[in-house]
């Protein structure tokens, strides 16, 4: 229902038209109010908003025109209708010019006025319909220009040339730029901090509102604990200007974090835009010169030759992933872009991931069974050059990291008494036997497994027993008396009734179920 202001300083013609709306139009109007000068309509709609204003030409003080224009200017969005006694040209021109729909001559007759108020419902419907799609419209296009400029940046991260589709992103981003600097900036929170992910991404986010807000900058998705950001030039010569402006808000901004070590940045020098890639790269090298302990310039050697590794190795343990990525990207730098890595630098990464894949198992954060098949380093031996080492060593981390991820947490004394578990699940073992292992009273762990755990020892030891259990009755020509014995049973009748117990099916079915899954896919 459209709600309506009659404005007009004849009071029996405000009636009359309420009348004929209430009578015969009170299904699709309402009159709300109604003013008796210029004045009081501006202040009734401002007050009121209504949807239709039916304005009289000639009224006292302000005319009709002049208050239609102050509501316009302020921002009304009524639709306008005239009322009149007379019918002018010039009148009829000035209220087209101001918007108004319609024109109608005293006295108002119910036909033309219905005529005229559904015609001013319709057009207000329309334009509504239009302004919402607009908003539509522009939602979505904000939405695709952030993906636009996420997959740009990222290509960038990742060293896409671009070639033709370079001009295409620059169109839809806005850039006529070409020249540009690159930032890599690298977000790493204190070890021990409670819940680094989480400050890892407020400080991104942060990061990239100063950007947005106080720069022309672009600022890119998080990807392994860093960020791109792309300063658009439209040339080399007001470069350094452009980049001291820049390095003064992202330190204005982030002074704090920059001088605890929690967030760093890197910078290019001014390239062409086609070259940003290499500018990335670039800014890189400068993001890591500047790690503390590192002179002006880097250099290949160092007094303490393995801190990276220690490094990587003591964030893994200490549950920091961005300072280990952080620790790893230094690692894997400067063999990106080596045409065969030395088979010295290959073991030696070869070697990092074995350590903490043995370093976590002991720790309870990994299942022995999943980390044996880690073990194939062929990935990281035989890659035929720097970038592919590189992006195997990235996807053994990211696997690595979803694993942790997925485990629980555990106190040192119950991980380790998993640990016990897991290595020794097929031999006759008792609960006292992984107390002594962990140097801890049967009663104490017993407790301990039942907080942390949510099941006493054996029930713990009887579910990881099935588990895996599961995995060998799932290979072809499993014998069900040899996976008994390998789980640690050795009466096969025994095991097929505890294993019915906790699965709801006997062993033979569950390899029969497993093996016409496996033809099936096969």
């Amino acid at each position: 229902m459209k709600r309506i202001l009659i404005a007009d300083d004849e009071r029996h013609v405000i009636e009359g038209i309420s009348q004929i709306v209430k009578r015969d139009l009170a299904d699709e109007f309402e009159v709300v109010a109604s003013a008796f000068s210029g004045r009081d309509a501006i202040e009734k709609a401002s007050l009121l908003n209504p949807d239709i204003i039916l304005m009289d030409v000639r009224m006292p003080g302000l005319s009709g025109l002049d208050a239609i224009n102050e509501l316009r200017r302020r921002g009304s969005l009524a639709t306008f209708i005239l009322v009149t006694a007379y019918e002018r040209f010039d009148i009829a021109k000035n209220a087209v010019a101001l918007g108004v729909i319609d024109y109608l001559l005293k006295p108002v007759a119910r036909d033309k006025l219905a005529a005229s108020l559904r015609a001013a419902a319709s057009y207000q419907d329309r334009r509504n319909e239009l302004e919402t799609q607009e908003i539509e419209y522009r939602e979505r296009e904000e939405r695709t220009r952030i993906f636009v400029e996420a997959a740009f940046l990222h290509g960038i991260m990742l060293g896409e040339r671009f070639g033709d589709d370079l001009a295409g992103y620059c169109t839809v981003l806005g850039i006529r730029e070409t020249f540009a600097v690159v930032a890599a900036a690298a977000f790493l929170p204190p070890l021990g901090f409670p819940d680094p992910e989480a400050e890892v991404q407020r400080l991104h986010q942060r990061f990239r509102a100063n950007v947005h807000y106080k720069t022309k900058a672009f600022a890119g998705p998080l990807v392994a604990g860093h960020s791109l950001l792309l300063l658009p030039l439209a040339d080399q010569t007001a470069s350094q200007a452009a980049l001291e402006d820049l390095k003064s808000i992202i330190t204005e901004a982030h002074e704090e974090e920059l001088a605890k070590g929690y967030f760093r940045v890197g910078f290019s020098p001014a390239k062409p835009l086609t070259e940003a890639a290499a500018a990335w790269t670039e800014a890189l090298h400068d993001l890591l010169d500047k790690r503390p302990g590192n002179g002006a310039a880097r250099t290949t050697k160092s007094d303490k030759p393995f801190e990276d590794d220690d490094a990587f190795l003591e964030a893994l343990l200490g549950n920091s992933a961005e300072h280990a990525r952080f620790a790893l990207e230094r690692l894997l730098e400067p063999l990106r872009d080596q045409p065969d890595p030395a088979m010295a630098d290959r073991y030696r990464i070869i070697s990092l991931f074995c350590t903490s894949y043995r370093l976590l198992t002991r720790r309870g954060n990994l299942d022995p069974a999943v980390v044996f098949n880690w073990f194939d380093m062929e990935d990281l031996r035989t890659a035929p050059n720097g970038q592919a080492l590189d992006l195997a060593a990235r996807a053994r981390f990211s696997q690595l990291l979803g694993t942790i991820e997925r485990t629980p947490r555990w106190s040192p004394t119950v991980a380790k008494a998993i640990v016990y578990v897991k290595e020794n699940f097929g031999a006759q073992i008792s609960l006292e036997q992984a107390a002594y292992s962990v140097g801890i009273s049967p009663n104490r762990l017993s407790r301990l497994f039942c907080e942390e755990t949510g099941n006493g020892f054996s029930d713990f030891l009887i579910d990881y027993r099935i588990e895996r259990a599961k995995e060998l009755l799932a290979s072809p020509g499993a014998s069900i008396k040899q996976v008994s014995m390998f789980c640690g049973y050795a009466d096969p009748n025994y095991f097929s009734r505890l294993f019915k117990k906790v699965t709801g099916i006997t062993p033979k079915a569950f390899a029969s179920v497993a093996t016409e899954a496996a033809d099936a896919w096969s």
